[in-house]
């Protein structure tokens, strides 16, 4: 009788689903993708004219919308990325400046930190 309960409760996925309040992990190009559709609702142009690895600031973004577009970021994944990260990470990005792709990077490092 315990072997048909088992099946059961696998086949509804009650067995296998995550433990706790966990989510499945969230592919990065995924989150790359709603960065960058995050980004260029910020800037103003389709998502498809959005590099993911050249800097957003040379693609038009602002302070302003920088902070606007990590408000955005916060609620679109359930996260907060801390001020000193978004300085460490634009300080340390010299090359391609901040991009989405940075941004994701962080989205990430804070999902796999809950």
């Amino acid at each position: 009788m315990r072997r048909g309960l088992a099946t059961a409760l696998l086949a509804w996925g009650l067995l296998a689903s995550p433990p706790g309040n966990a989510l499945p992990p969230v592919p990065l190009h995924e989150i790359v993708d709603t960065v960058r559709d995050l980004a260029a609702a910020q800037i103003g142009r389709p998502a498809a004219e959005i590099n993911t690895v050249q800097s957003l600031f040379a693609q038009g973004l602002t302070e302003n919308g920088l902070s606007e577009l990590v408000s955005a970021i916060d609620l679109e994944f359930g996260i907060v990325i801390p001020d000193s990260e978004i300085h460490r990470a634009k300080r340390n990005d010299a090359v391609n400046g901040f991009s989405c792709r940075r941004l994701a990077d962080l989205v990430a490092a804070q999902m796999h930190e809950q």
